[in-house]
């Protein structure tokens, strides 16, 4: 699947966003590969705010071109958790998380406007460089230290956006999250600071 037929899909879900004024800000690989190292993703993730009372009417809009199953979709905004939704078409699968922490909320604000594919006119919300580091962390974290890709992507977008990022407000959210470590760890990996 090319990277143009990924990013149309992704501007169908986000256009049923926009319409029922869902926030959102996508995160995963497709935005540490917009703001680091280019790599292949067979999926992508979005964070979006709760969204409960517009729930019926975005399993309605999706429901013709994507794979939902409401029960998960209920369960996930239930539980402040995830689920997922599948391109029929081209099988690209979406992760849609809920921002229910402090630090999601924040992300959601901190989003930036980026296009992901020059040829689809649109600018995606996209998470800021410095929430992708975080996030890619916590994964990092989370896989028990096992996934090199999401260190790879770290360091990927320290190397290009080092310039630019706020690192008083990386370390800040690093200590909150339980990130310090292994935030010193892959600055000093980068030599960036």
């Amino acid at each position: 699947m090319s990277d143009v037929q990924q990013s149309e899909v992704i501007k169908r879900l986000t256009d049923i966003l926009d319409e029922l004024k869902i926030g959102y800000a996508i995160g995963g690989s497709i935005a540490s590969s917009i703001y680091g190292t280019p790599r292949f993703t067979q999926d992508a993730d979005i964070t979006v705010q709760p969204f409960l009372p517009v729930a019926e009417r975005l399993y309605e809009m999706l429901k013709d071109s994507f794979y939902i199953s409401k029960e998960a979709m209920y369960q996930a905004i239930r539980a402040q958790s995830s689920f997922n939704i599948i391109h029929f078409e081209t099988a690209f699968k979406i992760d849609i998380f809920t921002a229910n922490s402090e630090f999601e909320k924040l992300l959601l604000t901190r989003s930036k406007k980026n296009k992901i594919e020059e040829s689809i006119n649109k600018s995606f919300s996209l998470v800021s460089p410095e929430d992708i580091i975080l996030l890619k962390l916590k994964w990092y974290k989370q896989s028990d230290f096992s996934s090199d890709r999401q260190w790879t992507d770290v360091l990927g977008v320290l190397s290009v956006q080092k310039n630019s990022l706020d690192f008083e407000y990386l370390k800040n959210w690093a200590k909150k999250l339980g990130l310090n470590e292994l935030l010193q760890k892959v600055i000093s990996e980068s030599g960036t600071h």
